[in-house]
């Protein structure tokens, strides 16, 4: 008889990071002794457009969504392990809490696995003593932690002088069958750069296209190509950088935006450029940074959550400062300056097409989950 991982998610219809990588992470687990079974958890995939709607019926949807929970737990005797999945802010804190408690209470063995890092609420927790007891009592006490930066794990560490359960650092995952080979026949010039994420300023966007205008100025756009992929998180947003560079004299054939791209063309986009760029404020461990580097690509970003940890300077990419266009500007002309900035293309993707898939992940988690109810 096969024991049951509950994993709690958003609708894995949604939008995001998460919901993709879980889509991926069911779909490869194999074992012979657990399965995994999925709980929605939180606002619906239809609300995502209508943040006031959605925010109106999230209390509805949480409620309901906990009274099931809670039944599931009690009537399917299999689940052993509940797993969640927050990030380090109040709202998601408050959401995993609850449902932490409540699958403790019941006797099941609970997994951790942050996705978002948020250094103010950190700070907030850490320097709060009732704040900080309350959350080792609830996050850190009998759980495995999962964390996807080194430095995420220090931080768990550093807010209990109590030893606490294991801290698993991994990363998020690709499908490396995917994956598309480096194209041998790419030019060198013009250096295609490539933008895939969700277009909003805290992943960097202005800054990047403040550099692509200061390009422009240098009489240096010449030498690049930009592509820009991804949907706008709000309305009118895409209209606002479309009219800056056009109000600059950038036309669209050096900037195109190309909407949200996803599956076989996704790949081939990657395959087909130099550059990834991705100047975020904060990350986690985006999945479109682990496709690139599986890509071959080189990646200029920020020294922030696992991408310290990813980037190896001038070998696979830079890092450029938090909020700096300038910096962005300098690493783009690296490489436009520098004619084998990428050399170990081929060698690159090779490794971390290996690195980061999916069946190598969802094995260790595998043997994490049988470890625990080993233990019960």
């Amino acid at each position: 008889m096969k024991s049951k991982v509950l994993i709690l998610t958003n609708p894995l219809n949604h939008e995001g990071g998460v919901v993709n990588y879980y889509n991926l992470f069911f779909k490869h687990f194999e074992s012979d002794t657990i399965t995994l079974k999925h709980g929605s958890i939180g606002s619906r995939a239809y609300l995502f457009y209508y943040p006031i709607l959605k925010r109106l019926l999230y209390p509805f949807y949480y409620v309901l969504d906990v009274f099931v929970y809670v039944l599931k737990l009690i009537f399917d005797r299999k689940i052993k392990i509940v797993q969640v999945s927050p990030s380090l802010i109040p709202v998601p804190l408050i959401r995993d809490g609850i449902l932490i408690v409540l699958a403790k209470v019941l006797g099941k063995q609970v997994v951790v696995f942050y996705r978002g890092w948020k250094l103010p609420t950190y700070n907030r927790i850490k320097n709060n003593t009732i704040l900080k007891a309350l959350f080792n009592a609830v996050f850190q006490k009998n759980t495995l932690q999962v964390v996807l930066a080194s430095s995420f794990r220090q931080d768990l560490l550093n807010l209990t002088p109590k030893k606490v359960n294991e801290i698993m650092v991994t990363t998020t995952a690709i499908d490396k069958t995917q994956i598309i080979k480096p194209n041998k026949d790419l030019l060198q010039a013009p250096v295609k750069v490539l933008f895939l994420g969700r277009i909003q300023d805290l992943k960097g966007i202005e800054e990047l296209i403040d550099a692509i205008m200061e390009l422009k100025k240098q009489q240096q756009l010449s030498a690049f190509q930009f592509s820009i992929v991804g949907h706008e998180s709000k309305s009118g947003y895409l209209d606002t950088l479309k009219g800056r560079l056009k109000a600059n004299g950038i036309a669209s054939d050096k900037v195109a935006f190309l909407g949200r791209i996803t599956g076989r063309k996704k790949y081939r986009l990657y395959t087909n450029h130099h550059v990834y760029v991705l100047p975020s404020y904060t990350e986690g461990c985006p999945n479109s940074l682990l496709e690139a580097l599986a890509s071959g690509l080189f990646c200029i970003t920020t020294k922030v959550g696992a991408l310290s940890d990813l980037i190896v300077p001038k070998e696979n990419g830079m890092f450029v400062k938090v909020k700096d266009s300038n910096e962005v500007l300098n690493a783009l002309l690296y490489c436009a300056n520098n004619k084998n900035f990428n050399k170990q293309r081929e060698a690159n993707a090779e490794y971390y097409s290996h690195i980061f898939d999916i069946k190598k992940i969802t094995k260790l988690f595998e043997a994490k989950y049988m470890k625990l109810i080993e233990e019960k």
